[in-house]
């Protein structure tokens, strides 16, 4: 099968919460050129209410039917020539179909960062998943879905100390 370029697939970041895919993948898409779309506002959007509304209504499984329908939705909008640069949640890669949509409709980068890096820029954000001691939350989080970000990801990008424009422009670099 021929390999197909971010051009014509788009590009889905993927990683740990607060490592900086949606920060650093609205300045990447202006650097490519494309739309840029955050897969938990789109949630968001299309449910009218919050994810820890979502989290708190329907539970964790709720949420995730809802995300993986998102995705699918913006996965065809690719498949029809409307690639775009995708900022995944954090938890997007735990249901299998996603991580397929995510291997075969998108150049899915995952942007590592270490846990105790994250715990300290998403402090007070009112992550569902993320109460009580933040940074062994998003150890147990990484423990759990490195293999998956791992399985989904054409490319890897460590973020430990950039600031989101350099962490854009070394995603563009990885992508040519």
């Amino acid at each position: 099968m021929e390999k197909r370029s971010y051009r014509e697939l788009g590009v889905a970041l993927v990683g740990l919460p607060a490592s900086g895919k949606t920060s650093s993948g609205v300045l990447l898409a202006d650097l490519l050129g494309m739309p840029f779309v955050d897969l938990d506002e789109r949630v968001e959007r299309e449910a009218g209410r919050s994810i820890p509304a979502l989290f708190e209504d329907e539970g964790e499984d709720g949420f995730r039917r809802r995300e993986r329908a998102a995705l699918e939705r913006v996965a065809a909008g690719v498949a029809a020539g409307e690639p775009v640069v995708l900022a995944t949640g954090g938890g997007t890669v735990e249901l299998p179909e996603n991580r397929s949509v995510l291997r075969e409709r998108f150049v899915t980068v995952w942007i590592k960062v270490d846990p105790a890096a994250a715990a300290a820029r998403s402090l007070g954000s009112g992550r569902p998943l993320l109460s009580g001691d933040v940074e062994a939350g998003l150890r147990r989080l990484y423990e759990r879905r490195r293999a998956w970000y791992d399985e989904c990801a054409a490319i890897a990008v460590q973020s430990d100390g950039m600031r989101p424009a350099m962490l854009a422009e070394a995603i563009r670099e990885a992508l040519r």
